[in-house]
């Protein structure tokens, strides 16, 4: 019976309302400068390892698959 409970308790208190992916969630955390330097990489054709590898630099958690399922439009951001 604990299990359940405990179980139900934490279902009910997870955050539901973001309906945005890890990258778009992450990407909404940084500064406005860090968005517009994270922009021109991308505009300048970074590739998703480097500019993976430079986010963890910073202390920030994301993985390949959330980045490129975000850029193939494959993630649960609105549409």
């Amino acid at each position: 019976m604990a299990l359940s409970k405990t179980l139900e308790e934490l279902v009910n208190s997870k955050k539901t309302s973001n309906i945005y992916c890890p990258y778009q969630t992450l990407y909404q955390t940084l500064t406005a400068e860090d968005q517009k330097t994270l922009d021109k990489a991308w505009n300048s054709g970074v590739s998703v390892n480097m500019v993976i590898k430079a986010l963890r630099r910073e202390g920030h958690k994301i993985s390949n698959d959330s980045i490129r399922a975000h850029i193939k439009g494959l993630c649960k951001c609105p549409k």
